[in-house]
């Protein structure tokens, strides 16, 4: 869906987070996007959910998207599509349960997906969420590093994955987010985007 309130020849860059919600890292990271007044979507694991829903709530409290990123994380392209639907289903119930919303986003853990995998998810209503470009968050060193890589891939429309437990990743958003904006960006909440087609990388 494209962005009701998209400026005219205004960039669009769009922040997300993996392994939700995984205090104090997701906190962390909630209180950056705060301060900087950015909007986010964070793609969150059924396990997760079930011991830190105080957490999960904070997430959508501040006005993030919420997406299912599968119950136990395995990849997608290795068990049935039956195992699939129920890392979804289960994932999706929990997010209603504690949440009270049902989402339409999922990022298949590691974007690990086959064909056969995306036409199940999208015939399960669901738009499957990868990125346009790795930043490979994990491998650091630090937030010096990191924010090299975002910015230097940056583009229109471009979607980023980082994960709420690698300790670098707040200071990194304290970093980016002025220059981004400074670019001639704006933030935009991932369910906004216009389309997912053209995102198809992996770690």
């Amino acid at each position: 869906m494209a962005s009701s309130s998209r400026e005219a020849g205004k960039k669009e860059f769009f922040l997300t987070f993996d392994g939700a919600p995984n205090p104090p890292g997701t906190l962390r990271i909630l209180d950056v996007l705060k301060r900087h007044n950015v909007k986010a979507g964070f793609f969150m694991e059924g396990r997760r959910l079930e011991d830190e829903g105080g957490c999960a709530c904070r997430v959508l409290d501040g006005g993030h998207d919420v997406g299912n990123h599968s119950y136990s994380h395995p990849n997608f392209d290795e068990i049935s599509l039956e195992a699939v639907v129920k890392e979804v289903e289960k994932t999706g119930d929990i997010i209603h349960k504690i949440l009270g919303i049902r989402t339409d986003l999922i990022r298949p853990p590691a974007g690990r997906v086959t064909p056969d995998v995306h036409s199940l998810l999208t015939e399960m209503d669901y738009r499957v969420v990868l990125w346009s470009y790795s930043i490979k968050d994990w491998e650091g060193p630090d937030a010096v590093s990191l924010a090299e890589r975002v910015i230097g891939g940056i583009h229109d429309q471009a979607i980023v994955v980082f994960h709420d437990r690698v300790p670098w990743v707040p200071e990194t958003l304290e970093r980016i987010i002025p220059e981004i904006k400074d670019m001639g960006y704006r933030f935009e909440r991932i369910s906004r985007r216009r389309s997912m087609e053209c995102c198809s990388c992996r770690e």
